[in-house]
């Protein structure tokens, strides 16, 4: 599952359904552990993204 604390800057992520790419310029300051990190994934064509 592809959510914004899990993402460094430079990754790349694609939608697998409709070829939609993503590029993160800038990491998310939330942390993997903290109880108001972002918790919905990233999703395009009712799929989540995957890293490419």
């Amino acid at each position: 599952m592809a959510n914004c604390c899990d993402m460094e800057a430079g990754d790349l992520f694609v939608c697998e359904v409709c070829g939609l790419e993503l590029s993160v310029k800038k990491a998310c300051a939330c942390a993997p552990d903290a109880s108001d990190k972002c918790t919905v994934p990233l999703q395009c064509c009712g799929q989540e993204m995957k890293k490419k």
